[in-house]
């Protein structure tokens, strides 16, 4: 069976990037916001989520802490994207739950 990773992230051109680096080994599902992601995860359990901080509406720091009330996705690891290399954004993504961080952009291979 494939593995799901659910790729939340509001930029299209970073869900393409992702689908196109991650899409041959896995199957991608996107969600460009909170909502859509949530939508998605009341019937689904990915793999893994990588999750984009800096969104309209939700943040991810919201999304993340919504996912921890959900008792079906709990035990699903999550990897922060971001732009921002704060090391207190990077210090409060582990505090929240995440299982790692990944600096944007992405660069294939490196």
């Amino acid at each position: 069976m494939e593995q799901v990773i659910l790729v939340v992230d509001d930029d299209t051109a970073n869900l393409a990037l992702a689908q196109k680096i991650l899409g041959k080994e896995y199957r991608i599902a996107a969600a460009n916001s909170g909502m859509v992601a949530f939508k998605y995860l009341e019937n689904k359990c990915p793999d893994l989520i990588l999750l984009d901080i800096n969104m309209p509406e939700m943040d991810g720091f919201q999304v993340m802490e919504k996912l921890k009330t959900m008792e079906h996705i709990g035990h699903v690891p999550v990897i922060f994207l971001t732009a921002d290399n704060d090391p207190e954004t990077e210090t409060k993504c582990f505090e929240t739950g995440a299982v790692d961080f990944v600096a944007k952009p992405f660069i294939p291979g490196v």
